[in-house]
């Protein structure tokens, strides 16, 4: 036998056993699709689910291009254009910006595009063309609303742009529309290359060449690479490669997941991977264990008869094959149509605005890739008690009996369903306790701190270059005043400018901040690496850091997170702060949440007035010779005030427009207007009585439209409302796969116990041939099941612990959006289940398999 090649004969050694025996092989079969249900179902809803994210994402910073570099001259735009790693590069050229009273809650900039930057944009006209003519232009349907534009393609209006800082009507004819995201930082305007050339001519000298940018005639080329794996990286390397500037300003799209690779999230979804693979690999292999022991004797007799152990190897191969040809379909059918029924559910949560919204974002990486998963989990399932049974002697695999311990049990065995089972509880508890921290409170912390947020329209868009910050005018707090229901109200002001120190104080920014190595880092990300060294000499000379000063009311202080204070206390002492002595400052930040004080509570710091009547021109002279004026305060009266505490200032309070350090202080409201001088709020928080706010919201609808018009307003109940959907789905999506993971754990620990009664029908005839009574069989076999529950009670209960302290709390403390807490209720809920199962599955199985007779039994199979 040892000598014959014959695959036929190899392929009938393999499946006659399988039709003779077929039971142990549909156990086999339901364990192989359970694992890729497994894999296929969270693939597809995942992939899915992270598609439309990824796009909404998309739409909402304005572009599906991996990387883009901006502000770029024409030759520099050469540089770059044909570098052979790019696997696609368009361009736009920046007009202006579109400066009509009726936009401005609708902010549009004005550009030239590239056909293939407009469809990479989300702007390319859905109806109708780009613009050719002088005059020609496409505008989102949101624009045309706002301005009160008919959506039909040759429609005549004038606008007013504003083209390098000076705004002038202009005559258009609309050549096509788009759909507008209102999630979008702006909308886009589309002119002709003739109008751009002949108002915004293209930039030829690099932007270093000039002192302020005009932001009119630059190039902003946005690329593919071949993949988005490590995006960040790829771009350094298109800088280093084709020799353009290394300070270029560069824009990384954040909508792609693996555009930087960070160790740490790498090594966690790394851990993940694993994990769930386990899980797959043990509830297969514990089926393909048992079934190898149970055929040992075969295949000793076939060793007996000379078939080698690459043969066999080949033999129990091909049984795996067979399952996975079944099993792997069905999985993958089942998954993927779970996916299908789930996802218009799912995405119907979304506030997304993707045209295909809803539909399986299916591609063959995602089927191949759950198919792979599945058959590599077969295969290295299969893997060690294939090489068992192909290197055990013929006479030992004959007279084969499991290696068991004092006990009497087999140790091995044992083991294996111990760990499948616990891994498989391990994976379900994980998947509850990450989608049972889910918060919507630390979701939306964030976005709005207050029921109620008032402020010009413009301050909370990033794409606006300036924004209003005395917006807030004394006609709309007086009528605040007369609105019932109010609770409190908290008027928040700024100062922007910078902050000086006097050598004392500089010298421990200077040996304390300033020696840090990721400041450095960051000095160098906005300057160069090469101008580090330069750049400090020139803090250091000056002493002086960017920074913005606040004026706070006692409510918007107590929204402030307090880190340190002179007192150790969490929270600000208001009349000692409202003194007129103190001053909170802000703290330094940088990447993965990274953070150094400027200063320490007790330290002091002079603040100097920014009132206008100190305000005096001055002149400075430029590299190139050229004078300039400025406004300044140096000669300003200045003030010492002591550090009361560190504090964060929410997202939601805070100016959203960052420098490169960014020491803020925060000086209650009288203080901040007794040294300034008359001020207006940057923005109003409002809190309201329980039940008063549809009035209020009503109310504010109609001051910020009737009244006036450059005011806009955001509310908690809105925001909720906003992302309450996404809280429905993320739990439709838990409970569904925490379901599958469940029902999977209960029928891996139910294909265990009747696998393990089956494998043993021979040895539980000869217990019967020998006097022992079918009730004490079933007593016996229930209570070897007890065993294995107690055991999986405690490995199960470990590893979700450990799981639970450490890489759940890592993922989850990482992110805004979920709350840690510790939970087991997987575990109470399923355990109980398997218990029952303990005590029935013993009695069906005993009672089916004693339908046979002993004799029958008794016989080699």
């Amino acid at each position: 036998m040892s000598t014959v090649k014959n695959k036929t004969a190899l392929n009938k050694l393999a499946m006659n056993p399988i039709k003779t025996n077929i039971k142990k092989y549909i156990i086999l079969i339901i364990a192989v699709v359970m694992t890729t249900l497994l894999f296929s179902s969270l693939f597809t809803i995942a992939g899915s689910m992270l598609k439309e994210v990824q796009l909404s994402t998309m739409r909402q910073v304005g572009g599906s291009c991996h990387a883009g570099f901006k502000y770029l001259s024409e030759p520099e735009y050469d540089l770059v254009k044909d570098d052979p790693e790019l696997k696609d590069i368009t361009f736009r050229i920046i007009v202006g910006v579109v400066d009509d009273e009726r936009v401005i809650k609708a902010r549009t900039e004005v550009s030239y595009y590239e056909p293939l930057a407009a469809e990479f944009s989300f702007c390319y006209p859905e109806k109708g063309s780009m613009p050719e003519a002088e005059n020609e232009i496409v505008l989102s349907d949101i624009t045309l609303d706002a301005l009160g534009v008919s959506h039909e393609i040759g429609t005549k209006f004038s606008m007013s742009v504003e083209i390098n800082g000076e705004s002038k009507l202009y005559d258009f004819v609309l050549s096509g529309y788009y759909r507008g995201d209102p999630i979008s930082m702006a909308q886009m305007a589309l002119v002709s290359r003739a109008f751009q050339e002949k108002y915004a001519p293209t930039k030829q000298n690099p932007i270093t060449e000039y002192e302020f940018n005009d932001y009119t005639g630059w190039i902003c080329a946005d690329f593919n690479f071949s993949n988005s794996i490590d995006i960040e990286g790829k771009t350094q390397a298109l800088i280093d490669r084709t020799g353009i500037r290394e300070d270029v300003d560069t824009g990384i799209n954040w909508a792609y997941v693996g555009g930087r690779l960070d160790p740490s999230v790498i090594f966690v979804c790394g851990i993940l991977l694993i994990t769930f693979f386990g899980a797959g690999y043990l509830i297969i292999y514990n089926i393909f264990y048992l079934n190898i022991i149970s055929d040992m004797q075969e295949y000793g007799l076939l060793k007996t008869i000379g078939t080698t152990g690459k043969q066999l190897r080949k033999i129990v191969l091909r049984r795996a094959t067979f399952v996975s040809v079944i099993g792997i379909p069905v999985g993958l059918v089942l998954g993927i149509g779970i996916g299908g029924v789930l996802l218009p559910v799912i995405s119907n949560q979304f506030s997304t605005v993707s045209i295909d919204k809803g539909e399986l974002h299916l591609n063959i990486w995602i089927i191949l890739g759950a198919a792979l998963f599945s058959y590599l989990t077969v295969i290295i399932s299969a893997g060690k008690p294939c090489r068992k049974a192909s290197s055990v002697s013929p006479i030992e695999a004959l007279r084969f009996t499991e290696t068991r311990g004092k006990d009497g049990k087999p140790k091995k065995k044992f083991v294996i369903v111990i760990l499948s089972l616990s891994l498989a509880l391990l994976v379900l508890n994980s998947v509850f306790a990450f989608v049972s921290g889910f918060s919507m409170d630390g979701y939306v912390s964030s976005m709005i701190i207050a029921d109620f947020s008032v402020q010009d329209a413009s301050l909370d868009n990033p794409s606006v270059s300036y924004v209003e910050t005395q917006a807030i005018e004394r006609d709309f707090l007086d009528a605040l005043e007369r609105q019932p229901g109010v609770e409190a109200v908290g008027n928040i002001y700024i100062s922007e400018g910078e902050q000086y120190f006097d050598d004392a104080t500089w010298s421990k920014i200077e040996n304390g901040l300033l020696k840090d190595d990721m400041v450095r880092e960051k000095i160098a990300y906005y300057y160069g690496e090469d101008s580090v060294e330069d750049h400090i000499a020139r803090l250091n000379r000056d002493k002086s850091l960017d920074g913005n000063t606040y004026g706070m009311n006692e409510m918007a202080v107590s929204k402030l997170e307090v880190i340190a204070s002179v007192d150790g206390s969490d929270r600000i002492d208001w009349e000692k702060f409202n003194s007129g002595n103190y001053v909170l400052i802000t703290r330094w930040e940088y990447e993965n949440n990274y953070c150094l004080n400027f200063l320490d509570p007790g330290d002091k710091v002079q603040i100097r007035s920014n009132d206008p009547q100190y305000m005096e021109m001055i002149e400075a002279e430029l590299e190139n010779g050229e004078v300039i004026a400025y406004p300044g305060f140096e000669n300003a009266p200045s003030r010492e005030y002591e550090i009361l505490a560190v504090v964060d200032i929410p997202y939601a309070m805070e100016l959203q427009r960052y420098r490169e350090f960014q020491c803020d202080y925060i000086l209650p409201e009288s203080e901040f207007l007794n040294l300034n001088g008359s001020w207006k709020p940057m923005r109003t928080i409002i809190d309201v009585e329980s039940g008063e706010e549809e009035s209020m919201n009503e109310w504010l609808e109609s001051y910020t439209t009737a009244v006036n018009p450059y005011l806009e307003y955001d509310s908690k109940d809105s925001v909720f409302e906003e992302y309450k959907s996404f809280s429905n789905m993320f739990q439709i999506v838990g409970t569904v796969v925490s379901i599958i993971l469940a029902l999977i754990g209960l029928m891996n620990f139910a294909n265990t116990i009747i696998t393990s009664i089956l494998v043993r029908s021979r040895e539980l005839a000869m217990l019967e041939a020998v006097g022992m009574t079918g009730k004490q069989q079933k007593i016996s076999l229930v209570k070897e099941g007890f065993v294995y529950f107690v055991w999986t009670l405690v490995v199960s209960t470990i590893l979700s612990t450990l799981m639970n302290f450490t890489l759940l709390r890592f993922i989850m403390n990482e992110i805004a959006m979920f709350e840690w807490h510790f939970t087991l209720v997987p575990l109470a809920a399923c355990l109980p289940v398997i218990c029952l199962l303990i005590l029935i599955i013993p009695v069906i199985a005993y009672n089916r398999l004693s339908k046979r007779s002993v004799v029958d039994r008794l016989r080699v199979e």
